[in-house]
């Protein structure tokens, strides 16, 4: 068996390995802060709508005002956990992701419009954003896996011209 065969398989292997292990540890990650925003932004709003409650208005401008204030509230509480979770967020969607957020973006509004019109249930709607998400980070991780083959293979190739420039000074 040819040993360049053998070291650019070996290459390849490492690089698949990474992009597997990428895959696996952004799903995680993307799980476990997706399951932490959700559970403090629903309390968040749960505090909101139990204040809102209490708080029974006497006359209907007061109560509007007051709504006003606690949606408002809600709203910017929800905001600073969401900002707490951006660079996570960034870190974890690198290298290809950031290009492909306006896609992604689109592909959620005409779901949540099919979902609104009830083209597709509540259960497609979910099951279609798992498999969107996935795919979104299979596509980043085989970026990550590829780069790290490009870099490889350059670190290889040079290191190879050192050592026949080294071996060629030494005759």
């Amino acid at each position: 068996m040819n040993t360049t065969w053998f070291k650019a398989h070996r290459l390849f292997v490492i690089t698949l390995l990474i992009a597997l292990a990428h895959f696996i540890l952004t799903s995680v990650v993307g799980h476990y802060i997706a399951v932490q925003l959700g559970t403090q932004v629903g309390h968040v709003v749960g505090e909101g709508f139990i204040e809102a409650y209490e708080k029974s208005p006497q006359n209907l401008q007061k109560s509007e005002k007051e709504a006003n204030r606690i949606s408002q509230d809600m709203k910017n509480k929800s905001e600073g956990i969401i900002e707490n979770c951006k660079l996570p967020l960034f870190l974890i969607s690198l290298p290809i992701k950031p290009l492909m957020n306006p896609f992604l973006k689109n592909i959620r509004e005409t779901r949540v419009k099919m979902a609104l019109s009830k083209e597709i249930s509540k259960d497609q709607f979910y099951k279609w954003g798992i498999v969107i998400d996935y795919a979104a980070n299979f596509i980043n991780s085989f970026c990550v896996g590829f780069l790290v083959y490009v870099i490889l293979r350059i670190s290889r190739y040079h290191r190879m011209k050192t050592q026949r420039v080294n071996q060629s000074d030494g005759e």
